[in-house]
């Protein structure tokens, strides 16, 4: 009798639950300091998949969050540059334009200060710093012309536009019609 009563109380309030789930919305949150724009999302993906951006010249952002895999590495721990690994893995980026927080211990609230940590990481990417990165931006061909694009302005080539655009290109990585998505609509 037992358990024809667990099973009758479980029958009855899944529906309870079910109800309570939300599907994820079709546009992630934009921030109004970093609004979309075709050109900003076209420079950030071009960021996002360049390895010119660590200091081996082999690391980008994709080779630990892969976009055409589960949007992490799959690695119990991540290897940044010279092979060096780091203390966790890569939390996948698919979604992340959702989340209140970023990096597993939640250390920055917005996609554009997340961008920011790992290019200079010296396990990760390797950079010194940002003044090295913008100088590295600046030699290479094809990126002056998509900075001025996308941000206009004098010296649009800075450490903060170039988060902002990878943030922008992050926040199309959303999978708002995923079997979840479509069963919780």
């Amino acid at each position: 009798m037992k358990l024809y009563q667990g099973i009758l109380l479980t029958a009855i309030t899944l529906p309870v639950y079910a109800g309570q789930w939300q599907a994820l919305p079709d546009t992630p949150p934009i921030p109004t300091d970093n609004p979309q724009t075709e050109a900003k999302i076209e420079l950030g993906k071009t960021l996002y998949f360049d390895p010119r951006l660590s200091s081996t010249g082999t690391i980008s952002c994709n080779s630990c969050h892969n976009v055409m895999a589960s949007g992490d590495d799959s690695r119990p721990v991540s290897v940044g540059v010279e092979g060096q690994k780091g203390g966790r893995s890569a939390p996948t980026v698919f979604n992340s334009a959702f989340l209140s927080v970023q990096f597993w211990d939640g250390r920055v609230p917005t996609l554009e200060a997340q961008a920011k940590g790992p290019v200079t990481n010296p396990i990760e990417m390797g950079m010194k710093d940002w003044e090295a990165v913008i100088t590295r931006l600046k030699s290479i061909p094809g990126y002056a012309p998509m900075f001025e694009t996308a941000f206009g302005g004098e010296n649009p080539m800075t450490a903060d536009n170039t988060a902002k655009a990878i943030a922008a290109y992050e926040r199309t990585l959303i999978t708002p019609n995923s079997s979840y998505d479509r069963y919780a609509k």
